[in-house]
This record gives structure tokens, C-alpha cells and sequence, in this order.
């Protein structure tokens, strides 16, 4: 294969990577900000965790995460 083709694969590849990056990101911030709003809501870490099928402690790391500015609507 051509080294030119080669380098348009890899910056493809890097864009497509940084698109999808950011789609991640926005998304962790989705769920974040829902998980606050449940608890907001009443419910505990505990109740919040089981209904996501995850342990307290990943909620609070989940929260401990900075929202991506401009992320929230």
C-alpha cells in the first residue's frame, strides 16, 4: 500500500477517534447530571447504583467527573 494512502488512513482513523471522544463525553455527562437528578430526587447512591447495575463507589467516581463545559442543554 502507498505511504499516502497509509497517512490518510491514520489521520481518518484519528478524526473519526476525536468524534467519537467527544460523543463519549457528552454522554458521561448525560449520566451524570441524571444520576444528580435522581438523587436530587431522593433516592440514595445505594438505589441510584442498583438500578444501573453498578456498586455506590461508581456513582460517586461518576459524580466526581467535571461536566464538559457547554455539555448541559
Amino acid at each position: 500500500m502507498p505511504a499516502g494512502d497509509l497517512w490518510t488512513r491514520a489521520r481518518r482513523a484519528t478524526e473519526q477517534m476525536e468524534q467519537h471522544l467527544a460523543a463519549i463525553a457528552h454522554l458521561a455527562d448525560e449520566r451524570a447530571m441524571a444520576i444528580q437528578e435522581l438523587l436530587d430526587g431522593g433516592l440514595t447512591r445505594a438505589e441510584v447504583a442498583r438500578g444501573l447495575g453498578v456498586t455506590p463507589a461508581v456513582i460517586t467516581k461518576i459524580l466526581k467527573r467535571p461536566v464538559v463545559a457547554g455539555a448541559a442543554r
